[in-house]
C-alpha cells in the first residue's frame, strides 16, 4: 500500500519515489519540509491505515500546500485519499489550500480519475519494483533534498 507522498513524488521524480520507497529519505534538513511542517502544525491530522490527511472540514478532506508550483501532483495525492476512503464505503471530495496565495482547489473522485488511478498505481508498483530509476536532469533537481544523491 501507498501513502500521499508516494502519489506526489511520482508525478515530481521516478528517482525520488524509487528512493523514497526504500526509506531512504533526505527531507529532514529540507527548508520547504521545515516551512511545511509549520503549516501544518495547527492541523487536526487524521491518519487512516497508510495515508495522512491534513483535516476534515464539513465532511471534506482537506489538504495545505505551501504553493500551487506542483499543482498536478498535489490533486493526484488527494484524489488518492479520495479513492482510498471510498475503498472503505465513505465518498466525499477535498479542498487542497494553497498557503502562498491563499487559494482554494476543489477535487472531486470522478469514475474516468478514478481509472487513471489505478493505472498510476500501477505505473508507481512498477517503478518501484524496478531497478533504480535515471536522474531527470531538470531545473527542480536543483532545489531537491535527493540531490546529493544523484548528482555528487
Amino acid at each position: 500500500m501507498f501513502t500521499g507522498t508516494h502519489i506526489n513524488y511520482y508525478f515530481t521524480c521516478p528517482r525520488k519515489l524509487w528512493l523514497f520507497h526504500r526509506s531512504i529519505q533526505c527531507e529532514q534538513e529540507s527548508d520547504l519540509v521545515k516551512i511545511g511542517k509549520i503549516y501544518h502544525e495547527d492541523l487536526d491530522e487524521i491518519i487512516i491505515d497508510n495515508i495522512k490527511i491534513d483535516m476534515m472540514k464539513k465532511g471534506k478532506i482537506w489538504e495545505v500546500k505551501k504553493s500551487i508550483k506542483n499543482r498536478r501532483a498535489s490533486i493526484y495525492q488527494v484524489l488518492y485519499y479520495l479513492y482510498v476512503l471510498k475503498q472503505k464505503g465513505i465518498e466525499t471530495s477535498g479542498i487542497i489550500k494553497y498557503k502562498e496565495n491563499n487559494r482554494k482547489e476543489e477535487v472531486v473522485l470522478t469514475e474516468e480519475k478514478e481509472r487513471e488511478m489505478l493505472k498510476i498505481l500501477d505505473e508507481i508498483n512498477e517503478i518501484v519494483n524496478g531497478e533504480v530509476p535515471e536522474c531527470i536532469n531538470k531545473k527542480i533537481c536543483k532545489k531537491c533534498s535527493y540531490y546529493e544523491l544523484c548528482y555528487v
